[in-house]
């Protein structure tokens, strides 16, 4: 079951709060998770009247779907990133932004419809910025007249939340490698067998193989320690495309 940090009662809580929170995402063991655990504890912080989500970039600083839980955050966080509009897109791009009525705003007419049909007014993105870059953005919205959160006290969250989840992205990243160095070594010792030639060799028909059939050398190499069929020298093992 999950849990959250229970709501700071007070400004001098918010040190404590962002302690207890930034401890939690930096031991969510994934950055899925971790995104879970900071929308989740912001929400539980925030008034109900807030929304909260949360917008990763991927390989080639391509936005990744953006997750949120209850009310219009995730939506119209979708909504941005399809149209490459909004305050999202700008937070994306490292520079904090919002609105003070979005569905009024003139700067960004394609939200102003679906902003207005949520009820939301305010809207806060910021970029999730680790000193050294941007791994995606915050948003929070605010539906009805409450002005919301100060954004003063989002940009600790903000930034506490970017390096739990650029640290847990490198550890995603070094263990997804080591496990690659494995299977290819793997599959190097079944060519060096099979034809009796040097570890450089074999690494040479994983990656000639790789490129014929135009997949990622693991794969080539998942595929020979998995079946035992080891690739010729001149072509793609049997099976592949």
């Amino acid at each position: 079951m999950t849990t959250t940090v229970p709501a700071p009662r007070s400004d001098p809580d918010l040190a404590g709060w962002l302690l207890d929170a930034a401890r939690r995402w930096h031991a969510a063991g994934d950055p899925a998770a971790a995104v879970r655990a900071v929308t989740g504890d912001l929400a539980a912080a925030l008034p109900s009247t807030c929304s909260v989500a949360v917008t990763l970039l991927g390989p080639g600083r391509v936005p990744l779907a953006p997750v949120g839980g209850a009310g219009p955050a995730t939506a119209l966080d979708v909504l941005q990133v399809r149209h490459d509009t909004g305050p999202l897109a700008a937070a994306l791009a490292g520079t904090p932004s919002g609105s003070a009525d979005l569905g009024r705003d003139p700067r960004w007419p394609a939200l102003a419809g679906p902003a207005a049909a949520a009820r939301v007014r305010r809207a806060i993105c910021l970029p999730l910025d680790t000193g050294r870059e941007v791994v995606g953005a915050l948003s929070v919205y605010v539906t009805g007249p409450g002005a919301g959160p100060d954004r003063a006290i989002l940009v600790p969250v903000a930034g506490h939340a970017a390096l739990a989840l650029r640290t847990l992205q490198r550890t995603q990243h070094l263990t997804i490698a080591l496990a690659s160095r494995d299977v290819i070594g793997q599959a190097k010792g079944v060519l060096m067998e099979r034809y009796r030639i040097t570890a450089d060799s074999a690494f040479g028909i994983l990656v000639r193989a790789s490129q014929d059939a135009r997949r990622k050398v693991r794969d080539i190499a998942a595929l020979v320690t998995e079946t035992g069929e080891a690739p010729p020298p001149d072509g793609p093992p049997e099976g592949l495309p």
